[in-house]
């Protein structure tokens, strides 16, 4: 696990290119570097991209009223973006692996809470799964968060 460098960047597209779940709409996210303000974390085995994590840690959830069922510590929070798997990877703790990166680099950063929304456009409840599964708590279908501190005791207690 790795921040993406420039030279990883035809890898990492061909992964996604290559994926059946991955909403080709949004290749375009990867094929340029975007701003500083999101991160992208990537998972090799041996010369393959098996998966990658975008995501912020400046945000304030408070702001967008989206995470009002949470109780929400002090800004800043951590913005999970996007995480996907290689299928092929999945069962390997790969995504479980990117998960652990981006919390320890969001707790390194100060950031208090980490949230996202769940992809509904297939596996909406795998997903929800893998999320609880990692010490996150779910609202509804759509939306999940975590102190980054609950998320590293859940993965190291696995």
């Amino acid at each position: 696990m790795e921040p993406l460098q420039e030279t990883d960047r035809p890898a990492l597209c061909r992964m996604l290119e290559e994926s059946d779940d991955f909403p080709q709409r949004l290749l375009y996210l990867y094929r340029r570097r975007r701003s500083n303000h999101y991160w992208t974390f990537i998972a090799w085995r041996g010369d393959k991209v098996d998966g990658v994590l975008t995501g912020s840690f400046d945000s304030d959830f408070a702001e967008g009223g989206a995470f009002d069922s949470f109780e929400l510590p002090p800004a800043p929070h951590a913005f999970l973006e996007r995480v996907h798997v290689r299928e092929s990877a999945r069962a390997m703790g790969v995504g479980r692996a990117l998960i652990e990166m981006y919390a320890n680099e969001a707790s390194a950063r100060g950031c208090s809470f980490i949230g996202g929304s769940i992809d509904l456009s297939s596996e909406p409840t795998a997903r929800k799964a893998f999320f609880e599964g990692l010490g996150f708590a779910v609202s509804g279908l759509e939306n999940f968060g975590a102190h980054p501190t609950d998320v590293l005791v859940t993965i190291a207690n696995r």
